[in-house]
């Protein structure tokens, strides 16, 4: 058992993610980062992009709700109870938290798809600040980049 700081949230089975979005002007996609830790040992990294119509206006914010919702995903259909999704966009857990009102059809969609996952699945969220040097973070946004092909 692990004691996030701050939070005091028990930790069992869970798994921590890391998520990023990037988007790339000329090619107009969005793309994600999603970096999956168990224990102190990374299991599962994982990117990718779409150019969904519904999506496109909100740039690289759609790329961390996919990084998100990838996370929700793997946790759920490989049995783990918990997942604590690390994130440097505060609209991923102020939508999933019903903080900000989802006035798109991507946030909206997030929020049910947040709460359909909630049923099985305890869901934190932790904010990291954005290109500070945190390690697994860098890792999500170098991911993120990757999948609309934007070296960094």
């Amino acid at each position: 058992e692990v004691f996030l700081e701050e939070k005091k949230i028990k930790f069992n089975n869970g798994l921590i993610a890391y998520v990023d979005g990037s988007y790339n002007i000329k090619t107009k996609e969005y793309g994600f980062g999603c970096v999956i830790i168990e224990g102190q040992q990374v299991i599962k990294e994982m990117y990718g992009k779409g150019n969904d119509e519904d999506y496109i206006s909100m740039r690289n914010v759609a790329g961390e709700i996919l990084g998100s919702i990838c996370a929700m995903e793997y946790a759920k259909n490989n049995g783990y109870a918990q997942i604590c999704i690390y994130y440097d966009y505060e609209g991923i857990e102020k939508w999933a938290n019903g903080l900000w009102k989802a006035n798109k059809i991507g946030t909206q969609a997030y929020q049910k798809k947040v709460a359909m996952y909630r049923k099985t699945l305890e869901i934190c969220f932790v904010k990291v600040l954005a290109h500070s040097g945190d390690f697994y973070n860098e890792r999500a946004d170098k991911l993120a980049k990757k999948a609309v092909g934007i070296n960094g």
